[in-house]
């Protein structure tokens, strides 16, 4: 039986954003001549190039990246340790490798093998979720690449890992291993605000009130466990964050609270990111006008603040805007995933939803100033083609599944 066609609406909103990006990338240059010195004119190949390797992707056989999965995930570990001893520097990250005249991030395309191990392992016959051995697998395949991560010094790419706990609660995790990482982080940061004795009353009644309402005082010494595990952990956390995090980690986190007190230095960034949103207003202050991005008082205008020129120049309504399509890519994702008749092609589809909804999520929030500068771009609008090479082939291997799904449900 012969294949079906692939969902061209999805290759469409990719394909706009791709057009958006370079847009944007063209105004924050002012206008310049086509020239490879200029960030858009590399990014029009990288598009291209791009573009190219998801439709090439796209017809390979999806039984072809289901049989070389792990061999795939194995080679892109290796070439990951490469930047550790032979890659180029840049703002602190050893991340990038220089072949010739590319520069190529092989933590990118990290994050398509890791999709690919990850559902090969979970659509094995035997899976079971009950299964200590299957657990620490699992474990091993997301936490190696973001040990390697840190190992290059990329904090907020190996933060991106963590996007790989989505797809596993679609497939049986408990969400609360999910949500008790999250409640930990939160009163981590509080105790940064106030004291933690402060905070260590605040959950003794909220654990109080919900023995005597919630539970109808059952299960006493659960609670009791709970309280003192909680009161454990805000007094570590302010060990943990004077002798674990790194001095500009640390510095990140300060700037986060008050970016005023070094807002020539280190709150530099965030300050200008929020004068540029500031300044965009509802309808912004026209294409090609926004003078945040273009004078370069952003200093990462075209990688981790390039959201900035768009709602700079579009305002709140173009932001929106730009954000109702980069969303709706990954729903599109989602839906695609799960009409493709296959848990491979779900946890696999998920797993890229997931990744890309990290990136959304922590650059608009950096940006607004809700969470520390971590380097983490906006793909498909940010500079850099080693994310977008990365995106084309992962949504052309999605679009491989899907295009069979007519086969696995009469074959």
């Amino acid at each position: 039986m012969q294949k079906v066609a692939p969902d061209w609406l999805l290759y469409a909103i990719v394909v706009l954003l791709m057009g958006i990006g370079i847009l944007n990338l063209y105004s924050i240059e002012g206008f310049a001549q086509l020239s490879w010195k200029y960030a858009y004119t590399r990014q029009l190949v990288w598009a291209a190039v791009s573009l190219f390797i998801m439709i090439f992707t796209t017809l390979i056989e999806g039984q072809v990246w289901r049989y070389f999965s792990y061999g795939i995930y194995a080679i892109s570990l290796a070439v990951m340790l490469l930047p550790v001893f032979v890659g180029r520097e840049i703002s602190g990250a050893k991340a990038w490798l220089d072949i010739g005249p590319l520069r190529l991030q092989p933590s990118e395309f990290m994050k398509i093998a890791t999709g690919l191990a990850l559902a090969a392992y979970i659509n094995r016959y035997d899976f079971r979720w009950t299964h200590w051995r299957d657990r620490i697998a699992i474990a091993a395949l997301i936490s190696t690449p973001a040990v390697f991560t840190l190992l290059q010094r990329d904090t907020g790419t190996a933060l991106t890992f963590l996007a790989y706990l989505v797809p596993l609660y679609r497939w049986g995790l408990s969400i609360w291993v999910i949500i008790i990482p999250g409640l930990l982080g939160v009163l981590s940061f509080l105790t940064l605000l106030y004291p933690w004795g402060y905070i260590g009353v605040g959950v003794t009644l909220t654990i109080i009130i919900s023995y005597l309402l919630l539970f109808r005082r059952k299960h006493l010494w659960l609670h009791v466990g709970i309280l003192a595990f909680l009161w454990s952990w805000l007094g570590l956390s302010g060990f943990l964050y004077q002798k674990v995090l790194a001095p500009h980690q640390r510095q990140r986190i300060q700037v986060l609270l008050d970016p005023y007190k070094d807002p020539l230095g280190a709150g530099w960034n965030t300050i200008q990111a929020r004068l540029a949103v500031v300044a965009g207003g509802f309808t912004g202050q026209g294409y090609g006008r926004g003078l945040q991005s273009k004078l370069d008082f952003i200093p990462q205008r075209h990688t981790d603040f390039a959201f900035c020129g768009i709602a700079e120049e579009w305002g709140w309504l173009g932001a929106v805007t730009v954000l109702g399509i980069y969303i709706s890519l990954l729903l599109r994702i989602t839906w695609v995933a799960e009409n493709a008749n296959s848990r491979f092609a779900i946890i696999y589809g998920y797993s890229l939803s997931a990744v890309l909804w990290i990136h959304l999520l922590i650059n608009v929030a950096m940006i607004i100033g809700l969470f520390p500068v971590v380097g983490i771009p906006l793909t498909l609008i940010s500079y850099g083609g080693s994310s977008w090479v990365a995106i084309g082939a992962g949504i052309g291997i999605l679009q491989s599944f899907y295009r069979e799904r007519r086969m696995r449900l009469f074959g």
